[in-house]
This record gives structure tokens, sequence and C-alpha cells, in this order.
């Protein structure tokens, strides 16, 4: 029989305790989440820094045991079961530089080395370094020193470590960290080729908007430990049909500052929720009450200012909208 989900967690809860200057502290860093992933889904946890996905993920993967509740992982018990959990999961932690790998052995040698590790049957690892040098596009540099690669060739290596005994589940956590946008955007194509064309489940970590919409089927999304709403994008967003935006394009050298000063004073500005930056334009995205009554006020505005506009535009509500609006009604 055939489990129609690869993960499930049951009232899972992770408790932190410390004492400072004599004065206990307790931290609830999981609080009570009830999961479902279904095999072969990209399921995205999305949070700001300290939500509780890394700590989730930890306990998922048994590195760190709950307080209270459980989850089954490939129908395994995280507590009564974690060897054969472990057995069937891929974990990549997102780092910056690599640290992870050995810098003086080469791709091939650090991947024959892992899979010793991992008990890997030496005919077997073989035909799999083959395999995954090959899909993540690193067969001429296999020979290279790893202290030798740049970013995001260290992440692939990693990446094709985490698949050495071929898991059906992978866990990945904050995987383009630290990458440049090239790197983060081939990284991105690698794990939807994971997902697609090899069947992988992945559940997938982040605290930016974009790479989880681009991604995911289906967004859980957390705040202080708690899963506080739990869809597909598209459902998400229809949870926002009162919400407004416009999207102001600037010149690159404008006043950031400034600009942002003079938007948020007027009435009609609720929140800037997304600035993007670079050397020629400022992308500034708006919440607002009424976006066809908003858009002339906010273009007479940056006028008065000297500011030289770009584009100015009505555009549809993202996930950012969403999370900004999701966390302000649980803190209101």
């Amino acid at each position: 029989m055939i489990m129609e989900y690869a993960v499930e967690t049951f009232d899972l809860t992770k408790i932190f305790e410390s004492k400072e200057e004599g004065v206990k502290r307790v931290v609830k860093a999981v609080d009570h989440v009830n999961i479902r992933v279904k095999r072969g889904e990209f399921f995205g946890l999305l949070g700001p820094n300290g939500a509780g996905k890394t700590t989730l993920i930890k306990m998922l993967c048994t590195i760190i045991l709950p307080t209270e509740g459980t989850a089954k992982v490939n129908g395994y018990d995280i507590i009564k079961e974690p060897v054969k959990v472990r057995s069937c999961i891929g974990w990549f932690h997102g780092e910056t530089g690599g640290r992870s790998l050995y810098w003086r052995l080469n791709a091939e040698d650090n991947l024959r080395f892992y899979a010793y590790l991992q008990n890997v049957p030496k005919d077997v690892a073989k035909r799999r370094i083959e395999a995954l040098l090959e899909f993540f596009e690193l067969t001429k540099d296999k020979k290279k020193l790893i202290k030798d690669y740049s970013t995001g060739m260290k992440v692939r290596v990693m990446l094709a470590r985490a698949l050495l005994h071929n898991p059906p589940i992978l866990f990945m956590d904050e995987p383009t960290i630290g990458l440049d946008t090239i790197s983060a955007v081939e990284t991105r194509r690698l794990l939807k080729a994971l997902n697609t064309e090899l069947g992988k489940t992945i559940i997938f970590t982040s605290h930016n908007m974009f790479e989880v919409e681009q991604l995911c089927e289906r967004i859980a999304i957390m705040r202080e430990g708690r899963v506080i709403a739990d869809a597909p994008p598209s459902v998400l967003r229809e949870m926002l049909r009162d919400v407004r935006a416009v999207e102001v394009e600037i010149r690159g050298d404008s006043d950031l500052s400034e600009v942002t000063r003079a938007l948020l004073s007027l009435p009609i500005v609720g929140r800037i929720t997304e600035t993007k930056n670079n050397s020629l334009t400022i992308t500034i995205r708006i919440q607002v009450d009424d976006e066809y009554e908003a858009i002339p006020v906010i273009a007479s505005k940056l006028h008065s200012l000297g500011v030289k506009v770009s584009a100015i535009r009505r555009t549809e509500p993202t996930l950012e909208d969403i999370f900004v609006k999701l966390t302000r009604e649980e803190t209101a």
C-alpha cells in the first residue's frame, strides 16, 4: 500500500529553556504544528527569521527531538524509528562557502567519501556519483579541488551529496541563502528538476517570497512557531481580493529614504511591502486603499519632490502582501 503522505506532523512542538542571570527563559520555537505533505509535492515553509522553520526541519530530520507531539516521515515515526527516517531523507542546509565539504578533495572524491559514510555499496556509489555529476553539470569539473569551485558549484556538490543514497524526500533549508542572483536562479532550476523529473518530494524553507511562489505547489506560512496559513499560492491570493497595490519605478539615483517618507505621509498609502534596488531603477511596491485613486496622488507627490518616475502601475497581490496581511491580523 502506497502512503499518500510523505510527511505528517501531529501537534509537533519544540520548547527551548535557558537561564540568564538566574532567570528561566522559555521559548516555544515550534507550537503544535500539524502539516501534511503529499508524495511528490514541492511544499514550501515560509516565514521570517525566527519563525520556527529550521527547528521544524531539524525535528523532521531527527536532528533534535520534539518536546511534544510527533511526526511521520515516509511512514516512519521520528521518535520511535529515527534510523529508518534518516535512510529515506536528504537534508541540505543553506550556507555560504560550502564549509561542510572537504576543500582539499575534488568533487568526485567528496561524493565518494560521503557515499562510504552512508554505507552506499561501492558499485552503486560509482554509478550514482557519475549520474549526479552529470545531472548537476559538474562532470567536466569533477577533478577540480573544491577550494577552486565557485559558491554556486559548491552548492551543486552539496545537493548531489544529499542524493547519494537516493532518498525519496528532500529537506531544503534555505538552499539559496548567500548566493548571488545567477547561482540562486540555477539552484532553483535544479530543485525544480529534482521534483518534476526525478519525482522527489521537497520540503523547502525560505523567507524569500519570490522563490517560494516560483517553486511551491503549496505553502505553509509560519509565524512565532505556529502555522498561520496552509494552501496553494492561488488560494492564498484569493485571501487578498480586498488588498490593493501599485508598483512605482523611479531612477536608481533617487533618495530612497526621502521617497519612502513622502509616500508613507500620504493618507491613501497603507504600507510599503517591498523595495528592489539596482543601479538604474528602484521599484517600490505599495499597499493602498484604492489603486486608481492612489496612482495620480503618488505621481503628483513624487513630481513635487523632483523624483523622475519611470512607471507607475496597478499590480496583483503577491505572497509578500499575504504575509503582511496575515501577520498583521495575528498581532492585532
